[in-house]
Formats: C-alpha cells, sequence, structure tokens
C-alpha cells in the first residue's frame, strides 16, 4: 500500500464544474461505487439507472491511482459525483491524520455534488462541513458499526445524534449476523421515516440488507461499477435467480 498521501500530492489546476442535481426523490437512490483507475471512466459515463457515482478517494490513492487524475475525471464528469474519504475505523484505506484528511476534503469538495461525513468525526471536520455548506454541496452523515451489532437502544441514540447536524441523508451500517440483527436495523425506517434514512448491514446479512432494506425505505441501494468497495456490496450487473435467494437470506448461522 502507499504511502498515506498528502494534499500537496494534488499538482493539478483544474476547473470546478458546475453542480449537478441529485435526484433524491428517486427511492432508492442507486449509488455507483468507484475504487479503480478503471472505474473512473463512470464518471464520464454512467450505467444506466445508477443515479449517483461515489468516488472512494480513500480506496483510489491506496491503488496508486493519481489525485490529478482523480480530480481530472470529477471536473469532466457528466453524472452527479458523491465524494467518500474514509479512515480505517470507517472501513477505509488509511490512518488518516486528522489534518491531512480536512485538507485533501477542501481540494476535493468543488469537484463533487455531494459529501459523506462520519457522523463520529464531525468535532475534527468542521472546517469541511463549513465548506460543505459554503458550497451548497449536499450531505451525507454517516455511522458505521462494522464489528458491533447496533441494539434498540443504542439506534436511538444514534438517531438523536443525528438530529444534531442538518444533513440530506443519514446513513447506517451496522453488523448483522442473524436475522433478528437484521429486524433490529429495520426498526427505525419503519418508525423515523421522516428522518430520510439509509441502512444497511455489514456481515453475513450484508448482501440481504441491500435487497430487503430498500423495500421498507431504505433511501440508498449501493451497487460497485468496478469492484467491492465493501463486503457483499452487488455489482450494478448483479442479477438473482430465485434459488439464489435462499443463501442470502439464510447464511450459515443467521
Amino acid at each position: 500500500m502507499p504511502m498515506t498521501p498528502t494534499a500537496s500530492d494534488v499538482t493539478s489546476n483544474f476547473r470546478p464544474p458546475a453542480k449537478r442535481a441529485v435526484p433524491w426523490k428517486n427511492t432508492p437512490l442507486v449509488v455507483g461505487t468507484i475504487s479503480t483507475a478503471s472505474g473512473l471512466s463512470h464518471l464520464i459515463e454512467a450505467p444506466e439507472g445508477v443515479d449517483l457515482v461515489e468516488v472512494r478517494l480513500d480506496l483510489l490513492l491506496s491503488k496508486g491511482v493519481s489525485p490529478d487524475k482523480i480530480q481530472e475525471a470529477m471536473a469532466n464528469r457528466s453524472v452527479p459525483a458523491l465524494l467518500t474519504l474514509r479512515t480505517r475505523d470507517e472501513g477505509g484505506s488509511f490512518n488518516w491524520r486528522s489534518r491531512q484528511r480536512v485538507l485533501f476534503f477542501l481540494k476535493f469538495i468543488p469537484f463533487a455534488d455531494v459529501v459523506d461525513l462520519e457522523l463520529i468525526n464531525l468535532p475534527r471536520l468542521s472546517r469541511v462541513l463549513r465548506m460543505v455548506r459554503r458550497t451548497k454541496r449536499d450531505l451525507i452523515v454517516s455511522s458505521h458499526s462494522l464489528k458491533r451489532k447496533l441494539t434498540t437502544l443504542r439506534l436511538r441514540r444514534l438517531l438523536s445524534q443525528f438530529r444534531k447536524t442538518r444533513a440530506r441523508l443519514y446513513k447506517i451500517v451496522g453488523l448483522a449476523r442473524r436475522k433478528r440483527d437484521l429486524l433490529t436495523l429495520a426498526e427505525p425506517l419503519l418508525n423515523q421515516s421522516h428522518m430520510r434514512l439509509a441502512i444497511m448491514a455489514s456481515g453475513p446479512l450484508a448482501t440481504a440488507s441491500r435487497l430487503s432494506l430498500p423495500a421498507l425505505g431504505s433511501r440508498l441501494l449501493y451497487v460497485h461499477l468496478d469492484e467491492p468497495a465493501a463486503p457483499g456490496q452487488p455489482s450494478h450487473k448483479t442479477t438473482f435467480a430465485i434459488s439464489d435467494l435462499k443463501s442470502n437470506f439464510s447464511p450459515k448461522g443467521a
């Protein structure tokens, strides 16, 4: 893996494009993730049915893709772009120092239409949040619990924390090993639908959550356009036969 990049690695002088409108009323909104150099082409021409292209900046950089090449693709995009820059605790690729991460965000926000920020890191990202507001980018506030199940009580506390920050959507990723874990994750979609939630699972029931929770009101459906950015993330080309569903909804031990 390359050394952790810094904002000084961005040497290009591309002009940021005009902000593109995101079709938020499309529910679920299909988000196509890119994390490889070849995947950048999908910013120029996204597959049919993809509403928003997520640029996983951390994964792209970890694979040695030049920051300038990423910025150039974002400057020439024809579809709305979501900027995501995760730490390892959030399922990302680098242990960013707060300042390094902030400076990278500031370099790329003008080239994005939507920015995803982790709830727990908001206090360290105040400059980023101010720029998101100032440039009128849409905001997704996320919370990832990749190694620990979310109980009903923890979800209530999480929703309370979400309400302190105005955002277009609130995204929750929680570990689901058994069906009852998936049921717990579904509860806010039924009881707090006014909050514009996107909820999905990690773990054995990750794929099942992507098939079932959008039917209950989860606002986002993530697919990958090149390589999976998270375990259980289907491709935009994935199709399921009825015989395939059993293994996804009833993995061993669930």
